[in-house]
């Protein structure tokens, strides 16, 4: 109401007019946000180039290229058509140089069996969603 008693109504349709704009904001943020999210990359398997060696009763994985992998979602299985070993980074006989969090470039994991090889095993490296590498262990 103003000095003279009259109902004045100019502020009233410049809070509505606010309010609308900010809903409108807020309405083209949301539906730009989700359109956004449909461009972002997804997540990929790693490729790793692994080169195997081994001897009587260990295998070295070395990391030739590619990309890096933690080192605590590594598996190393094995084995052949009767028996199969997996070795993870919390068994005893499983190490990495230089002893860090991820298997990168220059890296290498030896994993020590305590049994002979006997030329029909294969030494597979897995990580929970795809397989790195898978070779045939040479004594």
């Amino acid at each position: 109401m103003d000095i003279k008693g009259r109902i004045c109504e100019s502020g009233a349709s410049e809070v509505v007019g606010e309010m609308l704009m900010i809903g409108l904001a807020i309405i083209l943020i949301s539906v730009f946000a989700s359109v956004m999210g449909n461009f972002l990359p997804s997540a990929h398997d790693p490729v790793v180039t692994v080169m195997l060696t081994g001897d009587s009763r260990n295998v070295t994985f070395w990391h030739k290229g590619g990309d890096w992998v933690k080192t605590e979602e590594l598996t190393v299985i094995i084995g052949n058509d009767s028996v199969r070993r997996s070795f993870t980074m919390r068994d005893a006989g499983f190490f990495q140089l230089p002893d860090k969090q991820v298997f990168d470039l220059g890296s290498n994991i030896t994993v020590m069996t305590g049994s002979l090889f006997y030329g029909d095993e294969t030494a597979t490296l897995v990580t929970p969603r795809a397989s790195l590498f898978s070779g045939k262990v040479r004594p």
